[in-house]
């Protein structure tokens, strides 16, 4: 046990040299100040000041609409302000990276996407690791996306697009906004699933492939429902499938692609949160238990559901299990079909 502040032991001598007793007793205060200071500070509750939630793309697209209700909620249950801060850059690195080189105390956390489960598949040399290098806080949400296929196409479901891209493969092709991104990877996994050849049609964004498939210049793109709905039930396309585990809210007339002839087919475009690597599990605990309850408020459910995703709001354990599983699925598939992002 330790001695307590300030205490003479016994035999212990004075100093021996001028106003030894005054300095003996200034060095035992000033001690005893900095024994206090330190047991405060390792006291005190956790948070205790403000935290910051690293959203890795520019303002106002879906990870940082998401990033701010999730920090908005958390802020709510923690009694503290969430401060989002935008860190776009190197696809999602220069963010991630701040993130992982953060002090593990709790204060700094990081809205992850599927984009970090696939960054090293594309990089080997990333200066930090999508894993290692952090620690689930928990799952925010999914949202799986729309197999979407030009109006022209003469057939009227998933089983006949099959049967006529295999009767001629690379005749047909799909469109690309962003190379490695989740519409990207997901009709790579079709033609793996499906045995089916298409090629590839790579544009600067996915509002340009999307236009050029209500146009018929391409027969197929994976894009998500906030884009597709509109144009579906405006008549300007077909949607022949849905990419998550079961139909979505927004088009539940849609079936999944498992349900519509691909079996297992699954990819979704899922949002967490992450702090980086040795955070304390009591600190984990607490911010896991915040994103639960702020995923379960009404308002946030709702606003999320407008936008076509799906809360889901799993602890910590759980969203370590999906980023880990992601991580190996897609680096998988990026290796066998020998997909590279220049």
């Amino acid at each position: 046990m330790a001695k307590s502040c300030g205490a003479t032991q016994p035999g212990a001598d004075r100093f021996s040299y001028p106003f030894g007793g005054h300095v003996r007793t200034l060095i035992v205060v000033a001690a005893c100040v900095a024994m206090l200071v330190a047991t405060s500070a390792a006291g005190q509750p956790f948070p205790s000041k403000p935290l910051r939630l690293v959203v890795p793309y520019p303002p106002g697209g879906s990870t940082d609409i998401v990033g701010r209700l999730i920090g908005q909620k958390m802020g709510e249950a923690l009694g503290r302000s969430i401060i989002v801060e935008n860190r776009p850059g190197a696809g999602t690195n220069i963010g991630t990276e701040a993130v992982a080189r953060a002090a593990p105390d709790g204060y700094t956390l990081l809205v992850a996407s599927f984009a970090n489960a696939v960054a090293k598949a594309f990089n080997a040399n990333l200066s930090f690791d999508p894993e290692r290098d952090f620690a689930a806080v928990g799952q925010i949400s999914a949202a799986g996306i729309f197999m979407t296929v030009n109006p022209d196409f003469a057939g009227n479901d998933l089983r006949e697009f099959i049967a006529a891209a295999r009767a001629a493969p690379g005749k047909f092709n799909y469109g690309i906004g962003g190379a490695g991104s989740s519409s990207h990877l997901a009709t790579e996994l079709f033609m793996t699933m499906s045995g089916t050849a298409l090629t590839a049609v790579m544009y600067k964004g996915g509002a340009a492939a999307l236009q050029d498939l209500t146009q018929n210049r391409i027969h197929l793109i994976f894009d998500n429902p906030q884009t597709v709905v509109p144009l579906y039930k405006a008549g300007k396309v077909k949607v022949f499938g849905f990419t998550g585990t079961r139909r979505s809210t927004v088009l539940p007339e849609i079936p999944t692609l498992d349900e519509a002839g691909v079996k297992g087919y699954e990819i979704s475009a899922w949002f967490g949160v992450l702090a980086p690597a040795k955070t304390p599990p009591e600190v984990i605990g607490t911010l896991e238990r915040a994103l639960i309850a702020g995923v379960q408020q009404a308002d946030f459910r709702e606003r999320l559901a407008s936008l076509g995703i799906e809360p889901v709001g799993s602890g910590s354990a759980a969203f370590a299990s999906l980023y880990r599983s992601e991580i190996q699925k897609w680096g998988r598939l990026v290796r066998e079909r020998g997909i590279k992002v220049e």
